[in-house]
């Protein structure tokens, strides 16, 4: 048995019982296994770092294993043979071995499976993955940041002759991400978060992320003086890796350091205890211009009857169809008033997608035309459109051609959950930000967080506290006060700021700030298709083909399903090396050894449809502060609480959708198909609602203006304000909702 010569972390004893564990859980045959690709040694590194809040589980867990194989067979688990051992592992994971407290053996055997997949696919920088034999095994290519258009038609494996590129083929390393700021932006003082306090301000912002960042030019080129506070860095493109294990947000999401720090808790129902929050597409992005940085991208608009979905649901079937405890609502604005400024956003970002959405009218075309087809998708669209469907090419805010200066897109695979290396992924820091600056009327200040609102004696915003770059406590006053952060920190700050008009937090006079909180489940169905390859690595997740039919008013979801609402069918490009392993799983492979070795070098036969369904808003599903958790940021606030769960509704309509998924995949010819978990997160990075947009104080937080109704001055800029939650990206219906309070704001200081 082969361990590392030099170990930090394991004992020599541990590191052999582990290298035999990870060996059995993806053995050799005629391709290597763990021990040869190197998992030992990525998990003996990882445990004296990112993990090192798990070596105890591991020296707990090893030893536990020891012990049984002693009992059992008389020798310790590496001494056992390769059934002995494979029965001991099928106890681990039915956690039914002896003498196994601590810690739970369940939770044990997930973590350790996490690690072997990171250790067999993640880039060979992190210790594991020797000599790229683990994308070998898969015959993945590894970093590739520029893919053709045959190779994303190509029918035959696209193995770009067989040469496969680690990070430092391409002269990158950790080091090489400076995870800091840009050397040269005009009106950017990268030292600026240590300043004292601005004098008095118009308007301060608390996030210059995704929607900050948005309106940030709105208000300075108004003529307003204008504070910003960004807890995270300005990143640029060269800080940006093709690093899945690190960088991209389903894995360690290393640019979200403060969003980890303050994970919610999450249970189902009241009364119950909490765990930690799950999430389903991955973590927030800290830094200038926020996580629409490593977005996949899509930027659709909601249709028109979204806006209305309360009334159109009476309307069509009785409002005795909805659910009970479900708070469904109309939205106070219209389609029709949003429209120019979908308008304007799809020509300001520049977005792709020239095939026509038949159920959403436009008064312009898109400015760009979709992005390239691709295998899989044209399989896709072939059967939709025989279905009596209309599947189309979706709006990405990516460039199919240079646009404003910056270039076309490549066409990587390394994209979703990464930001752009050659800024042809649009983000605010490209763009408006700058705009902001050479104003200069924006006071940009990084690294530093807002903590509270303040108000005034007659309980209006004056401005708020906040940790600057040094970690002192201070104090910046302000006319107006606009939280344009995530949805859940938005939601914190409210709760966590109190006065003598307030007692319970901002906004919330009515109990109204954390209720009808909505999430999205991104549910998926995969096929299997011996005859056919996809090549899903030479493209990013925004090379997509969707299907709106089942969103529109031309399915009849309560006679055919027996649910209120509808769901996005798509499929989608981005298949990588982790992602790969961590796919959901048919019923007759098993989740580890041969039998999964086997499955993953299929991967190139699996196809996908992803479901994305809208999320009705109940009574049960709430925010609010939790009780006995703080974050772990050192500033010590609580946490939120998340009480969140599938009700009867979401479950018959994922599925229906499930069903018309198969059938789809059928079609296109799959031979078999299996479906993946239905509640795939309780965040999703589509957490929308807790403060409702509402003409009515009782039952709304703030005004179709996103000023909060009970305390003057303040503003909700986030998919927080949502009434409702269409199976539809919603980044674009947020920034048009924020474009036009924005200008209605600038417009009150000239009344």
């Amino acid at each position: 048995m082969s361990i590392p010569d030099t170990l930090v972390t394991f004992t020599e004893h541990q590191a052999e019982t582990a290298t035999a564990l990870f060996e059995r859980l993806f053995p050799a045959d005629e391709d290597p296994g763990a021990e040869d690709i190197g998992v030992t040694r990525y998990v003996d590194r990882a445990l004296d770092g990112p993990y090192e809040d798990q070596v105890r589980m591991y020296r707990l867990g090893l030893d536990a294993l020891d012990r049984n194989a002693e009992a059992a067979f008389g020798r310790e688990f590496a001494q056992c043979d390769d059934a002995e051992q494979d029965e001991l592992l099928s106890r681990l994971q039915a956690g039914d071995l002896e003498d196994f407290e601590t810690p739970p053996q369940t939770e044990f055997f997930g973590t350790v499976r996490t690690h072997l997949q990171e250790g067999l696919f993640a880039d060979p920088v992190y210790g594991g993955n020797e000599d790229k034999k683990g994308w070998e095994v898969l015959g993945h290519p590894g970093v590739y940041l520029e893919n053709s258009a045959a190779e994303n038609l190509a029918e035959e494996p696209v193995t770009k002759d067989g040469d496969i590129q680690s990070m430092a083929d391409l002269g990158f390393d950790l080091d090489s991400s400076s995870d800091g700021d840009p050397a040269e932006t005009e009106g950017y003082d990268p030292q600026r978060g240590a300043a004292p306090p601005a004098e008095e301000a118009d308007v301060v912002l608390a996030g210059v992320g995704a929607m900050g960042g948005l309106i940030a030019p709105v208000l300075a080129e108004a003529g307003l003086d204008v504070v910003a506070f960004e807890a995270g860095p300005w990143r640029t493109r060269d800080d940006y890796l093709p690093d899945e294990l690190g960088h991209s947000y389903y894995c360690r999401a290393n640019m979200g350091k403060k969003f980890d720090s303050e994970t919610p808790r999450w249970r189902r129902n009241e009364g119950e205890d909490t765990q930690e929050a799950t999430f389903s597409l991955g973590r927030m992005m800290n830094s200038v211009g926020g996580s629409v940085i490593h977005y996949g991208a899509w930027l659709r608009r909601f249709h028109p009857h979204h806006f209305r979905q309360r009334s159109y649901v009476e309307e069509r079937w009785g409002e005795d169809v909805l659910p009970d405890n479900c708070t469904l609502t109309d939205w106070p604005l219209s389609y029709e008033e949003l429209e120019p400024y979908y308008t304007r956003l799809e020509h300001e970002i520049g977005i792709a997608g020239g095939d026509a959405n038949p159920y959403v009218s436009r008064s312009e075309d898109l400015p760009m035309p979709p992005l390239r087809r691709f295998r899989m998708g044209e399989d896709f669209r072939e059967v939709t459109e025989s279905m009596d469907l209309n599947p189309y090419m979706v709006p990405v805010g990516m460039n199919s051609e240079p646009y404003d200066g910056r270039p076309a897109t490549t066409y990587t695979a390394w994209n979703n959950g990464f930001g752009s290396f050659n800024d042809a992924k649009w983000h605010p820091g490209l763009t408006h930000i700058p705009r902001a600056l050479e104003t200069g009327n924006f006071d940009l200040r990084t690294h530093c967080r807002v903590v509270e609102v303040l108000t005034d004696e007659d309980g209006e915003a004056a401005g708020v506290q906040y940790i600057d770059a040094n970690g002192e406590q201070k104090t910046q006053k302000a006319d107006n006060v606009i939280l344009s952060a995530y949805s859940f920190e938005n939601v914190r700050l409210l709760l966590n700021s109190t006065d003598d008009h307030h007692p319970n937090g901002l906004g919330n006079n009515t109990g109204q700030v954390g209720k009808h909180f909505m999430t999205k489940m991104f549910a998926h169905v995969n096929g299997y298709f011996p005859d056919d390859v996809f090549n899903r690595h030479t493209g990013p997740a925004a090379q997509g083909i969707i299907l709106d039919d089942y969103l529109s008013t031309d399915f009849d979801s309560v006679e055919r399903g027996g649910f209120v609402g509808g769901a996005t069918l798509g499929s989608e490009n981005q298949y990588l090396p982790i992602q790969i392993s961590q796919e959901s799983l048919p019923e007759d492979v098993p989740a580890w050894g041969q039998g999964y070795k086997d499955h993953l070098r299929d991967w190139q036969h699996v196809g996908t449809v992803r479901i994305q369904s809208t999320a009705l808003p109940y009574s049960t599903n709430y925010l609010e502060l939790d009780p006995d958790h703080r974050d772990t940021s050192g500033v010590g606030m609580p946490v939120l609480r998340i009480t969140y769960d599938m009700r009867e509704n979401e479950q018959r309509l994922h599925e229906w959708m499930e069903d018309k998924s198969a059938e789809i995949l059928e079609e296109m010819g799959a031979s078999k198909t299996w479906r993946g978990p239905r509640f795939t997160g309780v965040g999703s990075s589509h957490d929308l609602g807790g403060c409702r947009m509402g003409e009515d104080p009782e039952t709304s937080v703030v005004d179709p203006n996103l000023e909060v109704h009970d305390t003057p001055g303040l503003h909700v800029y986030s998919g927080a304000a949502f009434p409702t939650c269409p199976g539809i990206n919603p980044t674009l219906t947020m920034w048009a909702i924020c474009l036009r309070a924005a200008e209605n704001l600038v417009d009150s200081y000239g009344a």
